[in-house]
Order: C-alpha cells, then sequence, then structure tokens
C-alpha cells in the first residue's frame, strides 16, 4: 500500500495519522512529499537526490534521415574507372529530315553523327569525426562512436545531395558539378525555363518541361520531378479544395490531397519533395546561419561597387522591378564563406543592368563570390538578403552583371528522366563511402575518416529540365514586395 493510500484509509496502520504514525514512517512521508520534480542532478537534494534517474537510452535528435536523400537515393550507382571519367555524348544521327532522298544515279550525301567527348571528375567528400577514449567507455545515453558515425553519413549524404542540385566547380573547384551548372552548359536555352518570380501554382511550366524532353534531338521522357517543399505545397493548395479522397472500411473522408505526381502526355511525372533544395529561408547570408566560420575566413572583398546607368536589351528588370537596392558579397571557397561587405544602394530602372565590382580580398584566397541582393526598396540590414548568385573569382577586381535573371530568395524544380535503361544521370563512385581510421597522435581520442569520392554524370543533358526562379506563395520574404 502506498503512502496516498495510506492516508486515505486513516493513517499508518489503520489509525490516525496524529496518534499512531512511526517516525520512520514519517521520514517516509518526508523523501516523497520533497523529491520534486527536478532534472539537475547536481541541485537534487533531500527524496529527490535518491530518486532513480530514467535516462531514455534512445537519442531524440531533430536532423536528416536517409529517406531525405531522395535525389541521391534514387541515382543508379556505377563505378568509375578513374578520377577523370570520360565518355562520349551523341547529340544527332547526322543529316536532316528529307536528306537521304536523291536520284537513281546521284551522289550520295554524306552524313556523320554528332559527337562530344565528355569528362567527368571524381570530387573527394570527407569527414574527420573522433570520441574520446572516456566517452565511448562510459555508459551514456547512446553508445557516441556509432552515433558519431551516423552524423559523419548523413554529413556526406547531405552535401552530395545538396552539390547535385547546386554543385558548380568553376565557384569552388573542389565541388563537383550539379544539374544546374551541367545544364548551363548545353548550346539549348529550352533547358532552363525561367518562372520570372512566379509561383508554381499550375503545372504550365512542368508540362511545357515534358514536352521539351520528349521533343525532337532530345528523345527523353521526364519521369521525376524534384523539388522545394514549399514549391510542392502550392502545387498542393490550388487543387480544388472540395476534392474529397474516399477511403476504404468505411472511414471517414478527408479534405484535399498531396500532388504526388502529373499526367503529361509523355508519361506520369512522380513528385518528390527535397528538403536539400534551397528556399528563401536558406538563402539568408552565411555568416547568419555559420557566424563562427565566417569570422575564421579571412577573404572578405575589400570593396564592392555597384552601377546601374547602361541599360541592356537582355535585361530583366521590368516596370514592377524597379527601385532601390543593396548588395552584399561575401568570399567563397571550400572553407565556406567570409564575412560579406554591403554595397551602397542603388537605383535600377525598368531595362537597365547592374554592374557589380568586387575587389578581391587581401588575402586573396576566395575562389569566387556569394551575391546577395535586397528586397527592393528594403534596408540594408543583413536580415534583408538573400543570396542572389554565385560568381568565379577572375582575378583582382570580378565584375558580374545583375540582369535579373537569377530572383533572390527564389526556388527550382528539376524535371529528371530517372530511368534506368537510358543511364541519362547516374553517380559515378571511385569510391563507395568508406570509413577509414586514423592515429591518435597525442590525445586519448578514437578518431577516423569517412569518405565517399564520385560525382554527378549528367550523360543526356537533354533529358532534364531546370525550372528557375519560382517563389513560393507562402515566402515570408518577397524580392519585389
Amino acid at each position: 500500500m502506498d503512502l496516498l493510500q495510506q492516508l486515505n484509509n486513516g493513517g499508518f496502520g489503520g489509525g490516525s495519522v496524529s496518534s499512531e504514525v512511526s517516525m520512520g514512517q514519517v521520514q517516509e512521508l518526508q523523501k516523497a512529499l520533497t523529491a520534486g520534480y527536478g532534472s539537475d542532478s547536481a541541485g537534487l537534494e533531500g527524496g529527490g537526490a535518491l530518486r532513480i534517474q530514467s535516462l531514455d537510452k534512445t537519442l531524440m535528435a531533430v536532423v536528416q534521415e536517409n529517406k531525405h536523400f531522395a535525389l541521391f537515393n534514387a541515382l543508379q550507382k556505377q563505378s568509375a574507372t578513374a578520377t577523370v571519367d570520360e565518355w562520349t555524348e551523341q547529340s544527332g544521327i547526322g543529316g536532316f529530315m528529307g536528306g537521304s532522298t536523291n536520284t537513281e544515279m546521284g551522289i550520295i550525301r554524306e552524313s556523320t553523327g554528332d559527337y562530344a567527348r565528355r569528362v567527368g571528375f571524381v570530387k573527394f567528400l570527407m569527414a574527420k569525426r573522433q570520441v574520446s577514449v572516456v566517452q565511448s567507455l562510459q555508459g551514456a545515453i547512446a553508445q557516441s562512436e556509432a552515433i558519431e558515425q551516423v552524423n559523419g553519413t548523413k554529413q556526406l549524404l547531405t552535401d552530395a545531395e545538396f552539390l547535385c542540385f547546386e554543385g558548380d566547380s568553376r565557384i569552388v573547384p573542389t565541388e563537383f558539378d550539379g544539374i544546374g551548372s551541367q545544364l548551363e552548359t548545353l548550346d539549348s536555352a529550352d533547358h532552363i525555363i525561367d518562372a520570372e518570380g512566379q509561383t508554381l501554382t499550375s503545372i504550365n511550366a512542368i508540362v511545357q518541361a515534358a514536352a521539351v524532353i520528349s521533343g525532337y534531338g532530345n528523345f527523353g521522357t521526364p519521369t521525376d520531378l524534384f523539388l522545394s517543399p514549399g514549391c510542392g505545397a502550392d502545387l498542393d493548395a490550388n487543387l480544388d479544395p472540395a476534392y474529397r479522397v474516399p477511403l476504404p472500411n468505411g472511414q471517414e473522408s478527408k479534405r484535399g490531397t498531396p500532388v504526388r505526381g502529373i499526367v503529361t502526355a509523355q508519361g506520369d511525372v512522380s513528385i518528390t519533395r527535397d528538403v536539400f533544395i534551397r528556399g528563401e529561408d536558406m538563402q539568408l547570408p552565411f555568416e547568419l546561419m555559420h557566424g563562427d566560420i565566417a569570422s575564421e575566413n579571412n577573404f572578405t572583398p575589400t570593396g564592392v561597387e555597384c552601377n546601374a546607368d547602361s541599360s541592356d536589351v537582355g535585361s530583366k528588370f521590368g516596370a514592377p522591378h524597379g527601385g532601390n537596392y543593396y548588395y552584399l558579397v561575401s568570399g567563397i571557397n571550400a572553407e565556406g564563406q567570409s564575412i560579406g561587405i554591403v554595397s551602397a544602394q542603388v537605383a535600377v530602372a525598368a531595362g537597365k543592368k547592374v554592374m557589380i565590382t568586387i575587389d578581391k580580398s587581401a588575402s586573396g584566397k576566395e575562389s569566387g563570390y556569394v551575391i546577395y541582393r535586397s528586397r527592393k526598396n528594403g534596408t540594408n540590414n543583413r536580415n534583408d538578403f538573400r543570396e542572389m548568385m554565385r560568381v568565379p573569382r577572375t582575378g583582382e577586381q570580378t565584375v558580374a552583371v545583375d540582369l535579373n535573371r537569377e530572383i533572390p530568395g527564389s526556388s527550382s524544380a528539376f524535371l529528371l528522366n530517372l530511368n534506368a535503361s537510358d543511364q541519362s544521370i547516374t553517380w559515378r563512385q571511385l569510391l563507395p563511402m568508406m570509413k577509414f581510421p586514423l592515429a591518435a597522435v597525442n590525445q586519448a581520442t578514437i578518431p577516423w575518416a569517412q569518405l565517399l569520392f564520385g560525382y554527378l554524370r549528367l550523360a543526356k543533358r537533354r533529358h532534364h529540365i531546370l525550372i528557375k526562379n519560382i517563389v513560393p506563395s507562402a515566402s515570408a520574404w518577397k524580392p519585389f514586395a
């Protein structure tokens, strides 16, 4: 019988509390009443100091899981034969439609297929992890070495997933080229569709992209669309809100349904919401998200000057975009980004272009620059900038041009051909992910490296399309608001 029940039954031993409680029972009651709810073991006293600590041996972590590496998991994995991986891309069979007609004795015209030699460079993703010997031996909520090994794996997969979309070796030479930068090397403008700051509330751009992929000269089959959760939410929200889904076994029907695919004339396209495709909340200046790293990187540009006096026929600054802007520029290399430098305010009118002149850092260690732009008529507060574009460093001065073709705070969608038989896009690896033990030199630690050597091969670039400059309707930061 517990203490509370004994009290309810009239005291201890069937008597009243005042007359028949023993000293030992009083002490037992005192311990129970003073146990409390404290969780700091160093500060517990009274009955609380005797309480058994209930430590659930499960690490509850709000971090990415294997399911989040959606594109990397979907890619075919193939072996690369060397760090320089070569293949031949055929873009045509030669001749022209109707070009084989002839007379009975006419000279037969010669034609040859169109071939190009392409090269991919294996890049080296590495993560160092270690735990102390003491930490590995003592009892803990979770096994420290196993947890850190999982963390190292997730770090490599996070970088692989992100770089598959946004990697650019021109800016950071240690990166492999992602889908976006590889499509930019095509001689066809049809494979990058500009949403020009609009939301993805209809399937028009997706249907247009599917038609391009399957059209003459491309001959592909669109199978999968990867987009950010924010862009996916716009597709979901713009279904008929009265749509009902009947559920089996007489369960209550639910309103609405997520859009998991799109039926096109070229085939069904599956939709995957990928958290590594960045929205505006992931495009804040690097120093606001990783201030300690940015402070240590001593390659901040020494100056940035903006001029918007010249017009350009290619400018996409229209009347709704005219206004005042600030620019923030940070240096970048494999170590991350530096603290940024903010320009003076520049007035931009319709049809103009902004020439951004960047003076290199004193150390000259940067391999490129990340250019952020403020909202139209926004402030020069660093929270009011979002990433616009990245450019390689070209010397003592680097000049970048803003034609409003890269909209800060926007997101992208990638329509791909993942048919295994086509081998249009694959992950080529020189070395599968492995754990490599390291020597502890002068510390009682267990160190190791985790390695993943490979790159993304777009063997048939014309089978894929990038839809860029999408601004989800739920974005908190709008570039032209």
